[in-house]
């Protein structure tokens, strides 16, 4: 990080700062960077995706765990082995507090009195079991920033609530960091990385103690580093990806970028760039297999069931729980529907998955205006506009070959249909034909490697470089305008 942000320094020192650059820094610290705080300081805790059992993770490495692990004692709710984490349960109660659901206040308390009783929560006497079967599986690389920032408040004095929101700055700090680095050592794409790291989800996340929002901006970063030439510039970028794909395994096959960027395709270029594409995904493999052999158990505790119509066994059989060994057996009977699961789901579910995509607040409750999802659609669009302006061959030295673009397309696809897959093992009932547990913001660190993608398009250089900026900047306004109300008609009536 220290190389990154020197090399930044000398890139300002050398040379003017263009024009585009300046604007994406000024549009993401006046406009984005303070609704992430806003979000940290006003959202309740726990009213985020997974935050309560995110922040038990939290917890777990500012103690030094460095992975979850099963335990002998069975999961009440499911009757199976559990998992989990050690930190303080006083954190853990804080969390879901917020939420309205934890006594001994009455559910329907107002905010302002809940956050009283929340913030007046005390630590337990000491660090204790907390099962969390899915954020025990978690590598804690992106839980380093709200671990430091929770360390900083619980030094200070803070009571759980006050290091909770600790966390949360940790988490807006870094990613107001790396999003800064990646807007200014990227070649190009930077509308694209702009408009990645201003989605209203991507702000959501940024602002809380989920990992996901600094996961977001390392992937960020690493595609900015990637379309730059230099030795440096290429093992950052690969360290960036490798770091992402270690959180999240299902983005292993990005390890194709460092192959084919920034150069291109070629056979000395791939001699080359193999250890970078090694060194991305090795991590995450090897993470992978630590997780099954310290961590995994069967997640969605549930009553008894019988197995859906791809279960190639007994359909009497009861299961109680997801369970990836049996799945494995019906996608394995059922190849071609298996792979067909995805492709269903995603038409059955576009709507809701491109409204998480950009933005479901809440615990997916709270969906923004219908025209805020409108404006955020023309500004992905337009955000492909300068990439298509450039010639095959650009000012950056990049060569954009269809085989190379294949190449990037088909390695999204395999992120796509892994993120799928992974849900379908361990998310839903062995052996339906639907597959349960997918959220929009699973894809948005994909979003940013169509930098790689875009053709060139002739009449897309024939239109000013400054017009594909209107929009995308009109809807961050818009965002900025939204959010703030959004947050204070939801929680702090």
């Amino acid at each position: 990080m220290a190389a990154l942000w020197i090399k930044v320094a000398i890139s300002m020192r050398s040379a003017a700062i263009p024009i585009e650059r300046l604007a994406a820094l000024g549009v993401f610290v006046l406009f984005v960077v303070p609704l992430v705080v806003l979000c940290a300081w006003r959202v309740p805790t726990g009213l985020v995706p997974d935050e309560p059992t995110q922040v038990a993770r939290v917890a777990s490495v500012l103690n030094g765990q460095i992975i979850g692990h099963r335990v002998t004692t069975m999961n009440r709710a499911s009757g199976g082995q559990d998992a989990g984490v050690t930190a303080n349960f006083g954190l853990v109660v804080a969390a879901f507090a917020g939420t309205g659901k934890a006594a001994p206040a009455p559910f329907n308390t107002s905010p302002t009195k809940r956050l009283e009783w929340v913030r007046s929560i005390l630590w337990s006497p000491g660090p204790i079991f907390v099962s969390s079967v899915n954020t025990a599986a978690y590598a804690p690389v992106a839980y380093i920033p709200a671990a430091l920032g929770m360390g900083v408040a619980i030094l200070g004095g803070a009571l759980p609530h006050a290091a909770i929101i600790g966390a949360r700055l940790g988490n807006a700090l870094a990613f107001s960091l790396l999003g800064i680095a990646a807007l200014m050592l990227a070649r190009r794409g930077r509308l694209l990385i702009l408009v990645t790291l201003a989605l209203p989800m991507t702000i959501w996340l940024a602002g809380s103690a989920n990992q996901d929002g600094v996961v977001i901006a390392v992937a960020v970063l690493g595609v900015a580093l990637l379309t730059r030439a230099g030795p440096t510039a290429f093992w950052c970028g690969c360290a960036a990806l490798a770091a992402v794909a270690l959180q999240k395994p299902p983005y292993l096959p990005l390890a194709v970028l460092p192959l084919i960027a920034p150069q291109g395709l070629s056979w000395r270029a791939l001699q080359e760039r193999l250890p970078g594409g090694i060194a991305v995904a090795v991590p995450g493999l090897l993470w992978s297999m630590a997780v099954v052999t310290f961590v995994a158990v069967p997640l969605l505790p549930s009553p008894l069931y019988h197995p859906g119509p791809l279960w190639p066994g007994n359909h009497a059989d009861l299961f109680h729980s997801a369970n990836a060994a049996a799945q494995l057996q019906g996608l394995l009977h059922h190849p071609i529907r298996a792979a067909l699961l995805p492709v269903r789901t995603l038409v059955g579910q576009f709507q809701e998955l491109w409204h998480q995509f950009i933005g479901v607040l809440g615990i997916l409750t709270i969906p923004l205006p219908h025209r805020l999802y409108t404006l955020w659609w023309l500004a992905l669009l337009s955000a492909l506009g300068p990439l298509a302006a450039r010639p095959n061959i650009g000012e950056d030295g990049i060569t954009r070959l269809p085989v190379t673009r294949l190449l990037v397309v088909a390695a999204m696809l395999c992120s796509a249909e892994l993120i799928f897959l992974t849900l379908y093992l361990t998310w839903t009932p062995v052996g339906m034909d639907r597959i349960d547990g997918v959220q929009g913001r699973y894809f948005i660190p994909m979003l940013p490697v169509v930098v790689f993608v875009v053709p060139a398009i002739a009449v897309c250089a024939r239109l000013p470089r400054w017009v594909w900026w209107i929009i995308p900047i009109a809807t961050i306004l818009a965002t900025d305008a939204t959010l703030p109300r959004l947050i204070a008609a939801c929680y702090q009536s």
